[in-house]
């Protein structure tokens, strides 16, 4: 698949894992429902292979902010965020991306 085609499976699974409908996951909201999407989708495209400044170009964010995103992914994985583990876990496994420890 390209980039654009990947992006689309992105956000489906995580609209489908989140409840947050597609259009909203990059969008200017605020609340922690939208953060966690935003970095769900954003580790998806990482595990997919792309590099922050590509995936910078499809979500509208600058590449230091996914390069934040990702810095930090390892605190939300904790197990205080059971949660968002879980709805990350959900979308790898809906698109197929295993990840081996």
């Amino acid at each position: 698949m390209g980039t654009t085609q990947d992006f689309a499976a992105v956000l489906a699974a995580v609209s489908r894992a989140t409840g947050i409908p597609e259009a909203w996951i990059f969008s200017k909201r605020k609340g922690q429902v939208y953060y966690d999407a935003r970095w769900i989708a954003v580790q998806l495209m990482t595990d997919l292979g792309y590099y922050p400044g590509q995936i910078a170009d499809v979500t509208g964010m600058t590449a230091r902010n996914v390069n934040l995103i990702l810095s930090t992914l390892r605190l939300r994985e904790s197990s205080t965020w059971r949660q968002f583990r879980d709805e990350l876990e959900a979308c790898r496994k809906t698109m197929g991306i295993q990840i081996h420890s």
